[in-house]
C-alpha cells in the first residue's frame, strides 16, 4: 500500500461529506428520492449551524436527485399541481445518474487500488477524470432540461474538476439551483402523496410558529404568519 494511503481515503471520504452536508435556512425544504423511486423531504435537523439547520443526504445514494426549495411568508402560496417543467427536470437529472455513478464506482475500488502498484494507480487516475469529464459534459447536455444557469454550471463544473470528491455530488447539486423555477407547494403536489404532505405541513407548521413567537402577539408580523400558516395548509391538503 502506498505510504499514508489511509490519510488520503479519509481526505476523500471528508471531502465528499463536506460538500454533501446542506445547511438550510428555516424556510427551505429539500425533497429527495427514495430507493424505492418515490420522494420524501427533509427540513433538517433541530441542531443549527450559522443559523441553518443541518441536512445530510443519504452518502451511500450519491445517485439519487434532490431539490431545495423554500417558502415566503410574506407571499400567498400557489396551489399548482403540476409545475410547469418539474417532469422535464427530473428527465434530465436522472440522464446525469450514469456517468455519476461510474465515479462513485471508481471511488469505491480506490482502497484496492493504492494496494497495486504506481502504474494501475496512475491508470485509475485517468479513468477517474475521464469519468468525471463525462459527468460534466452529461449536466451540460442537460442543462436546458435541468434549468441549471450558466454561473451555476460554472461553479458545479469547477468543483468536480479541480476536487475529483465532489464530482460524486453531481447529481444533488443540479437540483440546488431550482428554487427559482419550481413552487414548493406545487412541487410537493406532484412528489409527495398525502401522508408525506401532512408531515411536511406538520414541519412547516412548526417552523411558522418558531417564528411567531420571536414577534409580539398583535403585531402585523406576527398577523402575517399566522395567515400564511392558513394558507400553506390549505393548499398541502
Amino acid at each position: 500500500m502506498l505510504p499514508h494511503a489511509w490519510w488520503l481515503l479519509a481526505g476523500v471520504v471528508g471531502m465528499y461529506v463536506y460538500d454533501a452536508v446542506l445547511l438550510i435556512y428555516h424556510n427551505e425544504v429539500v425533497f429527495f428520492e427514495r430507493r424505492d423511486g418515490s420522494w420524501s423531504f427533509s427540513v433538517g435537523s433541530d441542531f443549527e449551524m450559522a443559523g441553518r439547520h443541518v441536512y445530510i443526504p443519504p452518502l451511500l445514494a450519491p445517485g439519487r436527485p434532490m431539490l431545495r426549495l423554500r417558502w415566503s411568508s410574506r407571499l400567498a402560496p400557489l396551489d399548482i399541481a403540476s409545475p410547469h417543467g418539474l417532469h422535464a427536470w427530473r428527465v434530465g437529472v436522472r440522464a446525469t445518474v450514469f456517468p455519476a455513478m461510474l465515479v462513485a464506482l471508481l471511488f469505491a475500488v480506490m482502497p484496492a487500488v493504492l494496494f497495486m502498484s504506481v502504474w494501475v494507480l496512475l491508470g485509475w487516475m485517468v479513468a477517474l477524470y475521464v469519468a468525471i469529464v463525462l459527468a460534466v459534459l452529461r449536466t451540460w447536455r442537460m442543462r436546458k432540461l435541468t434549468g441549471l444557469g450558466g454561473r451555476a454550471f460554472a461553479s458545479l463544473a469547477s468543483d468536480a474538476l479541480l476536487c475529483a470528491p465532489y464530482a460524486l455530488n453531481i447529481v444533488r447539486k443540479q437540483g440546488l439551483h431550482a428554487a427559482e423555477r419550481f413552487d414548493l407547494v406545487g412541487a410537493a403536489h406532484a412528489l409527495l402523496d398525502s401522508g408525506e404532505r401532512a408531515r411536511l405541513t406538520a414541519a412547516i407548521h412548526a417552523r411558522l410558529h418558531r417564528q411567531m413567537d420571536l414577534e409580539d402577539l398583535g403585531s402585523e408580523r406576527h398577523a402575517q404568519l399566522q395567515t400564511y400558516l392558513l394558507q400553506i395548509e390549505g393548499a398541502l391538503a
